[in-house]
């Protein structure tokens, strides 16, 4: 089953399911008095809204790239994403003014064994439904039926809090149903929150993961004259497409058609495999060259003195012909002042170094 059946599957399973239990549930809780399970059901309902915006987000995410939008849509993704997100928020904040209200101004609760075993068998429905996104969301990557699942599963603990709550108002004469709201708005509010959090940052881009890293490498030192895979960055536009760039060293005396055509081979093979759409730009080095090379090390060792947050070092080439040394540091996100290190690492240098000039470009660790 391909990725959008999966996602308008679920959607449609979690709209019908949610449409039960939001009508019991509020059924129930008018019949008990009880404000936590009216509040449970209408946080049910609200789920059917965010089936909804998950499904038609789906099917924007699918429209064919335009003149305007060559990239497609995918990313109407992270936004259905989001606004399901904003909806547990605000049935959170909801059944948490309605909690309070409960706890402040108490009214007796009746609920028959056949309201609990109804209850407790919507909990069993809202187990299914968590189970059945969690699956969904991890073959489909969609950020949105995994709120869903997430959703699904905070509204199982939280009926269960419920019924906990009607089950203790039987045995002792305590009220706690406002205090049961009260946790279950905590569990919704906290759920929404995470998952606003883990779609914005899905938004504004997030560090390539390490694995994917590791593998773009792979595939470039397969196709020499290429070498290394620097300054890495990988850009999502929906959860299949995405496209990338990086930085490869080439030996100064390779020939032009020979680094075409490594490209290219590497490209193609990192779309085959990876779903990522490369491009690449090159540096050309000399550090095959022993003198070349004992400078390269010299040079890292004197900007390993100037800032203990050098990394690394790449694109080094020596112009012999007029003293000038070309080169990329990279650096961690704990230097803040760029301005002043390249000073000190420019003065550093060339006290090392006087008959060179260098120039360099201060990369922070993208990858």
């Amino acid at each position: 089953m391909d990725r959008d059946r999966i996602i308008r599957r679920n959607s449609l399973l979690s709209i019908v399911l949610n449409s039960i239990m939001a009508a019991v549930k509020i059924v129930i809780g008018l019949l008990s008095g009880s404000v936590a399970i009216v509040s449970d059901g209408i946080n049910n309902a609200g789920d059917i809204l965010s089936s909804f915006v998950t499904m038609i987000g789906n099917i924007i995410a699918k429209r064919r790239p335009t003149h305007s939008h060559p990239l497609g849509f995918g990313r109407i993704e992270y936004l259905s994403a989001l606004i399901v997100s904003f909806i547990i928020l605000f049935a959170g904040f909801e059944l948490l003014s309605s909690s309070i209200s409960k706890i402040i101004h108490p009214s007796n609760l009746y609920m028959s064994q056949m309201m609990i075993v109804i209850i407790l068998i919507t909990i069993f429905m809202k187990l299914f439904l968590w189970k059945a996104n969690r699956s969904a969301a991890m073959k489909t990557d969609s950020d949105a039926l995994r709120a869903s699942a997430t959703d699904s599963l905070i509204d199982a603990l939280s009926s269960s809090v419920t019924v906990l709550a009607v089950v203790i108002s039987y045995i002792a004469p305590v009220n706690l149903d406002g205090w049961a709201g009260l946790l279950v708005s905590i569990f919704i509010l906290y759920s929404g929150a995470r998952s606003v959090l883990g779609t914005v940052s899905s938004i504004v881009g997030e560090r390539p993961e390490k694995a994917t890293v590791r593998e773009i490498r792979n595939i470039i030192s397969r196709h020499p004259p290429l070498h290394g895979g620097y300054d890495i960055q990988i850009h999502s536009y929906g959860p299949t497409r995405a496209v990338g760039t990086c930085n490869v060293e080439v030996p100064s005396n390779a020939k032009g058609e020979e680094i075409f055509d490594a490209m290219t081979e590497a490209q193609n093979e990192i779309l085959n495999e990876l779903g990522i759409y490369f491009t690449f730009g090159m540096y050309a080095v000399n550090d095959s060259n022993p003198t070349v090379r004992l400078m390269k090390s010299e040079v890292m060792k004197v900007l390993k003195t100037v800032s203990p947050s050098v990394i690394g070092m790449h694109a080094f080439h020596v112009h012999f012909e007029d003293s000038r040394v070309h080169f990329d540091v990279v650096v961690d996100f704990n230097l803040t002042d760029i301005s002043d290190f390249r000073k000190r690492a420019t003065a550093a240098l060339e006290e090392e170094f006087p008959t060179y000039t260098f120039q360099f470009n201060i990369d922070p660790d993208y990858a």
